[in-house]
């Protein structure tokens, strides 16, 4: 399947029609789109995305969702999306166009012997009407009629939506993938797979029983019983709000910072005008571009430090976190004996009944019951000090009723804090400080240029400009203290489902509940076998593939492999949380992905998802934007000569000229079907054949 054509009608930058062909053949699956920031790349996959999904485009990507958020809801959203140029020609309405070839058909009597079709949806803002059409591309028929019929077709003939997010992406998330935790990391692996697999049917099946388990056990609680559990209900339910307002208030926090960003670039833009030229040896503009770009790095690492700081409390307890392992060890060793010493007492007393009790017996036997009770109890004590039964044995006051998963948490949390934590730390201090230190250099230099050219406006701008950045800092304070908030309200969710599972225990059940129980249990068992069994066949050819791409991209691992990666193990993960991924050196010693640097991080998942659609049953396209991140010369190479060529069939790439040079062009130009640029006059984007 492929996504032949796109047709963009007045949506956000895009003004009039605008056609861009994206057919690919087997030796050039690459179109390559370019554009500068602003110019509209994010807005093309956005305008894809919402032609096929509408509504529901939050749900695709967390990027949507904000976009959405930022402007209330998503009516007014489609609001604000109709090109500013069409409204002051009085036109109401924007459209996107989707033709799609090589697609597999259901036989239904509107379809002919075509197998491409087109999918158009459109949006009038001053009805607020919306509509989809999926025609046949040959003959211009309507396929469907009914609106749920349409969105059935494009989940099960298209793109599934639930798998949309890994074929329509912003390639600077997977950055932010590579610092999940371990427990993250195997939700996402686990859900990519799923949903590529098709496994999320199964898994949504399994959720909703084990909904219907819960339910049926409610019934039979006590009045008291049932108003606790209402209770913890409603608590999680509050809780959820809560990170949902968060979320909203951060999203139009973050628009009240993208109006200030612009006032600023305003603001620098009047300066500029204003000044005196010719009196300074430095670039003002490339001053403010760098002060810009370190602003945001800064941005990003006081995240970071954000995140850091949920490791301090488990820093201060990693003592009584040891202790807790320590206890957990002595207490499976005692295990171990106990089970040993049990199964060698049964054998030893078998051995004594066939010994004195069992025949044969010696002829003429003059022994009494008195002298076998003497053998009896000598062959017991034999026993004893010969097996050792009691050798490694340690009393304990009391035992830890942990599972497998809680075990292991221990143990991960203790290797964070002891192994990685410290490194963590100090890596980010250090490139926050000399962050914070380019910023001061560049503003102070920025100041000597600005002091050269002033004038009473030129302070007037300054002074704008100056109060206009505080009010940024500001912004950003806010949204670390809503993350901040919504972390906490996230660990009380957690909290309070433990809770509500201690409440659905403590019900008595009446007989035909259990019944009914019982029997959706064995289904669960199924479904759940089911799907473990179908993740047991991928996960070989998973860390097969994985080590495959990044031997590809990675150039540690041609220039010193006795050091690195020379093996990946694919484990799934017990109580259902996901799948995980190690990293082994020659030595067969685990690589903590902490250790990685923050290309070889983007490297190996961006090997992770290229190894996960290997696995999908049906081809799909690939629209990839910002694709190179921080990557340094040799990775960006790697990534464009080894990665997209054989990434799919189709892979649609939305870069700047700072990611694919003009020099980095030419090497991926065999590869290429077709490239476009983005062209903008200050306020409308329109496509040129061709690229930088």
């Amino acid at each position: 399947m492929k996504f032949t054509g796109i047709k963009i009608n007045n949506f956000r930058q895009y003004y009039g029609n605008n056609d861009i062909d994206l057919s690919t053949d087997s030796n050039k699956n690459i179109i390559l789109i370019g554009g500068k920031n602003g110019y509209g790349k994010t807005n093309l996959l956005l305008s894809i995305v919402w032609c096929l999904y509408g509504e529901k485009i939050s749900l695709v990507d967390e990027n949507f969702k904000k976009e959405i958020q930022k402007e209330k809801n998503y009516s007014l959203f489609m609001k604000q999306s109709i090109n500013w140029t069409a409204i002051k020609e009085n036109k109401n309405t924007f459209s996107i166009e989707i033709k799609i070839s090589d697609i597999k058909l259901p036989e239904i009597k509107n379809i002919d012997n075509s197998n491409s079709i087109i999918i158009r949806r459109d949006f009038n803002v001053s009805s607020m009407e919306e509509n989809i059409s999926i025609k046949n591309s040959s003959s211009s028929k309507e396929l469907f009629e009914d609106d749920i019929d349409k969105i059935n077709f494009i989940n099960d003939y298209v793109i599934p939506l639930d798998a949309a997010k890994f074929v329509f992406f912003d390639a600077e998330k997977i950055s932010e993938i590579a610092n999940l935790s371990i427990k993250e990391e195997g939700s996402f692996i686990n859900d990519a797979l799923g949903k590529i697999l098709g496994l999320d049917i199964y898994e949504t099946l399994i959720d909703d029983l084990e909904i219907f388990n819960n339910n049926l056990k409610k019934e039979g609680a006590t009045r008291n019983l049932q108003d606790q559990i209402i209770d913890t209900e409603k608590a999680i339910e509050i809780s959820k709000n809560q990170i949902e307002q968060l979320d909203e208030d951060s999203a139009e926090t973050q628009k009240r910072i993208d109006d200030c960003k612009k006032e600023i670039r305003n603001f620098n833009n009047l300066i500029s005008q204003h000044s005196k030229k010719g009196k300074s040896e430095f670039d003002r503009e490339s001053i403010i571009l760098q002060i810009e770009k370190l602003k945001e790095e800064e941005s990003r690492l006081e995240e970071r430090f954000n995140e850091l700081s949920e490791i301090i409390p488990l820093a201060i307890l990693t003592g009584k976190l040891e202790e807790v392992s320590d206890h957990i060890e002595i207490q499976e060793k005692n295990e171990i004996f106990q089970s040993s010493a049990k199964e060698n007492s049964i054998i030893v007393e078998n051995f004594i009944e066939q010994l004195f009790n069992k025949p044969p017996e010696p002829n003429n036997s003059s022994m009494s019951l008195k002298d076998k009770m003497f053998y009896y109890s000598k062959a017991q004590d034999l026993s004893a000090e010969l097996f050792k039964q009691n050798g490694g044995y340690k009393e304990l006051d009391f035992e830890h009723d942990l599972n497998n998963s809680e075990k292991n948490l221990i143990n991960d949390t203790i290797n964070l804090v002891n192994v990685q934590s410290k490194d963590l730390f100090e890596t980010t201090i250090e490139t926050f400080n000399s962050v914070k230190n380019q910023i001061f250099e560049s503003n102070k230099t920025l100041s000597k240029v600005d002091a050269d050219l002033e004038d009473e406006l030129i302070l007037e701008y300054s002074s704008k400009k100056e109060s206009t950045e505080r009010q940024v800092s500001e912004f950003h304070q806010n949204i670390g203290i809503n993350k901040g908030k919504a972390e906490k309200l996230r660990k009380d969710i957690f909290r309070l489902n433990q809770q509500y599972q201690k409440l659905l225990k403590r019900v008595e059940i009446n007989q035909q509940n259990k019944l009914k129980i019982n029997k959706s249990t064995e289904y669960l068992s199924v479904l759940k076998d089911f799907v473990y069994e179908q993740k047991e066949l991928k996960k070989d050819s998973l860390a097969k593939n994985i080590l495959s791409e990044m031997q590809k991209l990675m150039h540690k691992l041609n220039t010193s492999a006795t050091q690195f990666v020379t093996d990946v193990k694919v484990t799934i993960l017990a109580e259902g949380n996901g799948m995980k991924i190690s990293l082994y050196n020659a030595d067969d010693e685990e690589i903590k992905k902490e250790i990685l640097s923050q290309g070889e991080k983007q490297l190996y998942i961006s090997s992770l998802i290229k190894a996960i659609l290997k696995e999908s049953v049906q081809k799909l396209p690939i629209f990839i934007d910002t694709p190179l991140g921080r990557l340094d010369d040799e990775h960006i190479k790697n990534i464009l000569l080894y990665y997209y060529p054989d990434l799919s069939e189709q892979v649609v790439i939305l870069s700047t000229n700072n990611e694919i040079t003009p020099k980095r062009y030419k090497d991926i130009s065999s590869n290429v079907s077709k490239s476009y640029l983005l062209v903008n006059d200050g306020t409308d984007t329109i496509f040129k054949n061709g690229y930088f």
